[in-house]
């Protein structure tokens, strides 16, 4: 006979925990003032929104567009490409694996926890009004994005290298900034390369929402319309923007695949 092993207990915290879990749910609820009556009622208002959405206007998406959605590529672009090359020797500051002085490591740690920790909505709204509304706060916002998330990606994949060909480097009397950069860099390269990618997938979506503040790009097109509800010519531009996203995502996984 085969022998079946007993059915294991629930665990305490899991007795304790789901019941907690639904009265701290209610309790939410409550706090916002939710109530599935108004739902029901504001849900009345969804034909001002579903019925245009679905009668797009193609034509004047693609004439009005084509040139906002061209400066939203180029915005990321711009903000990919300087954040990043700014994010990689910040990165070997801010790790454990190549800065050996605690304090500086905690400085530059601590700097990038700060820029993550600003949401690039907020960066945006700065920028815009520190430089004035257009593209150029949008590359500044986004900037600050791709330098955040660069700087957490890449500072984390050094502290996981191998440090046996810089300690090599060390041993043949190499300075510790030759021994990063002969043994420490060649490392992280196909890594930041594909975290590269990645950030300018990342800021092509995000650039259009930075438009909604006045930042440049086809999220000011897509704020004009929908101040006034025309939500007919919103849904064109939404499929072109997400055309756009596909193909650049598929190129992107192309050039990883080679790369890694």
């Amino acid at each position: 006979m085969i022998n079946i092993p007993p059915k294991p207990k629930a665990s305490y915290l899991a007795k304790i925990g789901l019941p907690f879990a639904f009265m701290f749910s209610i309790f939410s609820f409550n706090m916002i003032d939710f109530n599935f009556s108004d739902f029901q009622n504001n849900l009345q208002n969804r034909k001002i929104v579903t019925e245009p959405l679905f009668n797009p206007k193609w034509q004047w998406a693609w004439d009005n567009t084509s040139s906002a959605l061209l400066e939203t590529i180029q915005i990321a672009i711009l903000a990919s490409i300087i954040g990043c090359a700014i994010a990689l020797p910040l990165s070997f500051y801010a790790s454990r694996a190549t800065n050996l002085n605690k304090f500086s490591y905690f400085l530059y740690k601590s700097f990038l926890n700060l820029v993550r920790t600003i949401p690039d909505l907020f960066w945006a709204m700065m920028f815009t009004v520190a430089v004035g509304i257009g593209p150029f706060a949008g590359v500044l916002a986004l900037v600050m994005f791709s330098l955040a998330i660069m700087g957490k990606l890449l500072s984390e994949t050094i502290d996981s290298i191998d440090p046996g060909p810089m300690e090599a480097a060390k041993a043949t009397g190499a300075s510790h900034n030759q021994t990063v950069f002969t043994s420490a860099l060649p490392q992280v390269l196909p890594n930041f390369t594909a975290y590269f990618l990645y950030i300018f997938e990342l800021c092509i979506r995000a650039s259009v929402i930075l438009g909604l503040v006045g930042a440049g790009g086809v999220g000011r097109i897509i704020e004009t319309q929908r101040i006034f509800l025309r939500f007919d010519r919103i849904s064109p531009i939404i499929v072109i923007i997400l055309a756009v996203v596909i193909l650049i995502e598929q190129f992107s996984v192309w050039i990883r695949k080679r790369i890694l």
